[in-house]
């Protein structure tokens, strides 16, 4: 099966590495001590010094032992009192999609932006395009990205008329935090081709005015993603590798080594190669899923264990339902308190049918395989499991390391079934801090609140796990992931489960070792042990010996993969960031102004300040991601899905 394959490749050659370094006892290229070394290795879980040697781990232990390695060219890198981990392994993200929400206008609510009622979105959008007009009138449209109306004052997504406010002669569309919803000013609508005639997409919704026929400018899923792709248009082969080159660079500023896109079409792979074969091409390793609704021939011919020029598709992505947050997930009951425009008994619904899940499962294991499967709702998982189940009978069930992705709402007895059919759990705690008030008080009440992203039920399972940041859903803030993984305390500062908070180590473990058995690259990563790369991560603290409460406040410092430093904080001014503008004459990728938007998280301001002083010269380059959403553009356009209808009150 899958991991028979791969684990005889990957240990040949782990023991290979271990043979030649007992027995040459080559001098290190480099050598990192002062500070504590932790290194997620059960055996021997701390230690004073690391040596590296040709990208990979010579030497970890006491000081003195390590220094043995150390010869007259070998570098010595001083902690000072920092922390060196394995590098970051991100179980499940978007990093060709992170582009999108890099080059729009930052939306987000506190803290990672100002967007915290209707008025405030439509003064960063009126901002935006008076800083951006080039961008604007290249493209035509204003495009923002991260609203989210659990945090808005009024509790209420914008309407057509309130983006009209700002702008009726061109085309405004705002995209949900969730990514999930948007919203469309009435140019906007008319540029995409929705009116009052149109029907209801499958898998989607159209939200109406009370007359129940003008659109009110809410899309929900399919019609959003069918107008984000007429209103971005396409971008050309240039524009379209450096949106994936910014992804790559925020990912690695977050301490992250290996990066995920978890739901690619075809052209994003085919992007992605291109860019991965560059002379500076990809800086960490990525591991792209295929829709497995799109291109199933694709699939087949590009997975594999082994990585090209650092990039390797994994194996395919299924998506079941919504977002939680959005009321799109499909439940098993209603939701706690719909918005009133919803029916009392509103479930949310699917967004692939059961014989398009059961057909997609069934194909996975019949060809090996593995699988990624989106699903938030009590609904959607049981599908899941019911379709796993069947296939697992059929072909059998051997190491294949199927993945649910979110599980937000999963009852305890699924989770029973997910430990016998062998799925591992990709959870998203970081619901908890960025949604968790909400989750409470509207989608499903105190009582499901409290086991959204159910870590704790795992654990008591005795079964591993792995954490997401879902990004560009939010930022790839891996201390943030850490906190609410361990804290899981939300934006107004209430604990959301406290059953389910776990120890920083087994936190960490859920960032490193675990997601790396998740992709099958235990072998190679997720820990500091001899043979295995040398991708790792400097942090500011050290998370297992501080209050827990104060992990957020955890910097990564710096990210090395394979030896070769790929972010360093220290070169990052926050001085010379706020000062800085284009250089004349050249063209900004992106990729520059996603380096020192990483930054300023740490700074209490809008980052859109930031992007207002990212012009792009005219005629050239990209701004717009339409190729970065093509996923989840040509995922929804498949024959075959649940209509959501009878969810809105006549």
């Amino acid at each position: 099966m899958l991991g028979t394959h791969l684990k005889l490749g990957l240990m040949s050659l782990c023991a290979a590495t271990v043979a030649m370094g007992a027995a040459a006892q080559d001098v290190a290229d480099t050598i990192y001590t002062g500070g504590p070394v932790l290194t997620m290795d059960d055996s021997a879980p701390r230690a004073e010094a690391l040596a590296v040697r040709e990208g990979r781990i010579a030497a970890v232990g006491s000081t003195e032992a390590v220094m043995a390695l150390r010869g007259e060219s070998t570098r010595v890198i001083d902690l000072e009192g920092a922390t060196l981990l394995p590098g970051f392994v991100d179980a499940h993200g978007h990093v060709a999609a992170i582009g999108l929400q890099a080059m729009a206008a930052n939306l987000l609510p506190a803290p990672d932006g100002r967007g915290n009622s209707i008025a405030e979105l439509q003064d960063i959008l009126r901002d935006f395009i008076d800083a951006q007009p080039e961008r604007v009138e290249r493209f035509g449209a204003v495009i923002g990205f991260g609203y989210d109306d659990s945090q808005l004052s009024e509790l209420a997504h914008p309407t057509r008329h309130d983006l009209d406010a700002v702008a009726a002669d061109i085309p405004v569309y705002i995209v949900h935090q969730s990514g999930h919803l948007a919203v469309a000013n009435t140019a906007a609508l008319a540029l995409a081709g929705i009116t009052a005639e149109s029907e209801e997409m499958p898998g989607g919704v159209i939200r109406r005015e009370a007359d129940g026929k003008t659109p009110d400018g809410v899309l929900e899923e399919t019609p959003h993603f069918v107008a984000l792709g007429r209103i971005l248009g396409g971008l050309d082969a240039e524009g379209s590798i450096e949106m994936v080159r910014a992804g790559v660079d925020l990912v690695a500023s977050y301490g992250y080594t290996t990066a995920q896109e978890g739901r690619a079409s075809t052209g994003q792979v085919q992007m992605m190669q291109a860019l991965a074969a560059q002379p500076d091409g990809l800086k960490v390793d990525v591991v792209a899923y295929p829709d497995i609704l799109i291109d199933r021939d694709f699939i087949l011919e590009e997975q594999s264990f082994d990585y090209e020029n650092g990039l390797r598709v994994g194996g395919a992505k299924l998506t079941i339902d919504g977002s939680p947050q959005g009321f799109t997930a499909w439940r098993d009951k209603p939701y706690y308190a719909p918005p009133p425009q919803m029916r009392s008994d509103y479930v949310g619904y699917p967004a692939a049918s059961p014989d398009q899940v059961f057909d997609a499962i069934d194909w996975a294991y019949e060809n090996d395989v593995q699988i990624l499967t989106h699903s938030n709702g009590e609904a959607a998982s049981d599908l899941l499991l019911a379709a796993t189940g069947a296939a697992a009978e059929k072909h059998g069930n051997d190491d294949r390391r199927s993945v649910l992705i979110h599980g937000q709402f999963l009852r305890e007895d699924q989770v029973d079934r997910i430990k016998a059919l062998d799925i591992f759990p990709s959870l998203f705690p970081m619901h908890t801090f960025y949604w968790g008030d909400w989750h409470r008080d509207r989608t499903v009440g105190p009582e499901a609140a409290d086991n959204i992203s159910p870590t704790g039920w795992v654990l008591k399972r005795g079964m591993r796990f792995s954490t997401h940041h879902d990004a560009p859903v939010a930022f790839p803030d891996s201390m943030r992931v850490l906190d609410a993984t361990v804290t899981r305390r939300s934006r107004s500062g209430d604990i959301i489960g406290a059953a389910h908070r776990v120890d920083p180590m087994t936190a960490l473990k859920a960032m490193t070792i675990w997601p790396a058995w998740q992709h099958f690259e235990e072998n190679t990563k997720g820990s500091l042990e001899v043979g295995k790369l040398a991708d790792l991560v400097v942090l500011s603290a050290d998370p297992t010996a501080i209050d827990p409460e104060t992990i957020d406040q955890i910097r990564v410092l710096r990210t090395i993969k394979e030896d070769e430093v790929v972010y360093d904080a220290s070169e990052r001014d926050e001085g010379s960031l706020l000062q800085w503008r284009p250089v004349p004459g050249r063209i900004d990728t992106g990729s520059e102004m996603l380096r020192r938007a990483a930054l300023m998280r740490e700074i209490p301001q809008d980052l859109s300040g930031v992007r207002r002083r990212v012009a792009l010269r005219a005629g050239s380059g990209p701004t717009h991601g339409a190729t970065c959403v093509s996923g989840y553009l040509f995922a929804t356009l498949t024959p075959g899905f649940e209509r959501a209808k009878d969810r809105l009150i006549p």
